[in-house]
């Protein structure tokens, strides 16, 4: 089983961040190759991405969770879950705006060139929309969390 590491910190439960999670792939064709164009022409969006698959696929792996004060397990399950909600909710904003702005790239496409601009869209709404698909269904007291104190 993968590991995730996670640092919440002391002073608000709105600071929650990845800090060590696996590289993103994919086994969908086009995925492939809009991630081998991004990859190409934008590769700081990978590391992003890479979070975004993540978040789609959080219940299958144990996630290590830091923090600088004590805070015991259903404190973090509950910090945890509020900042999943929001994570879900920001998604499904994300999905909206790109499912709108993604029509107007065929306009880009008859510029000379590669269309970095809809395979950046196409690879973004992909992993915000599994994302989000994923996040409806997770519950925070299904995850599988290990507390460590830094």
């Amino acid at each position: 089983m993968e590991k995730i590491t996670i640092a919440i910190s002391a002073s608000s439960e709105l600071q929650i961040d990845f800090q060590d999670f696996p590289e993103l792939s994919s086994e969908n064709k086009l995925v492939k190759k809009s991630l081998a164009v991004v990859k190409r022409y934008t590769p700081g969006i990978l590391r992003y991405l890479s979070k975004q698959k993540v978040l789609a696929h959080l219940p299958i792996y144990l996630i290590e969770i830091h923090s600088q004060v004590d805070i015991s397990e259903a404190e973090a399950r509950r910090r945890l879950g509020n900042w999943l909600r929001r994570k879900m909710i920001r998604r499904l904003f994300y999905v909206l705006i790109e499912l709108l702005v993604m029509p107007f790239t065929a306009f880009v496409a008859l510029l000379p060139g590669p269309n970095v601009i809809f395979y950046l869209l196409f690879v973004l709404f992909y992993f915000h929309l599994k994302a989000f698909l994923s996040l409806r269904k997770i519950k925070s007291e299904n995850l599988n969390i290990s507390l460590q104190k830094n």
